[in-house]
């Protein structure tokens, strides 16, 4: 397990295996707001340290994102993509699902309601 600690958010990795598939989750915690969104930005890509491109995306303890936060989120979405890897959101607080729902996801995306739910439909 990695964890990288910003002003009021931690990003926490960790590598599991589901069907055979090395996949990383990635647990954001706090808040991505002025203050910490270009560290964070800066430093994202260590997400991909170990070449891994199965990701899921674990929202459930995000409590604000800003629109850098978003930039951040899609960049990841991006990166996977290019990689043909595969990308999993699981858990959306009410807040984050209208965030969500805002902006322009690849179709192919799949959301959860639980980071559990994404790890149990991971194809």
């Amino acid at each position: 397990m990695t964890k990288f600690t910003f002003p009021s958010l931690i990003i926490e990795t960790e590598s599991i295996r589901i069907k055979g598939e090395v996949v990383q989750v990635v647990s954001f915690v706090g808040q991505i707001t002025n203050t910490n969104a270009y560290e964070i930005n800066r430093s994202i890509s260590s997400v991909f340290e170990d070449g891994i491109y199965q990701i899921i995306l674990d929202l459930s303890q995000l409590e604000y994102i800003n629109s850098i936060g978003v930039a951040t989120l899609i960049s990841i979405i991006k990166t996977v993509e290019a990689q043909t890897g595969k990308i999993k959101i699981g858990g959306l607080n009410h807040f984050l699902e209208n965030v969500i729902q805002l902006m322009d996801l690849p179709k192919k995306l799949q959301i959860y309601n639980t980071k559990k739910e994404a790890i149990l439909n991971w194809m």
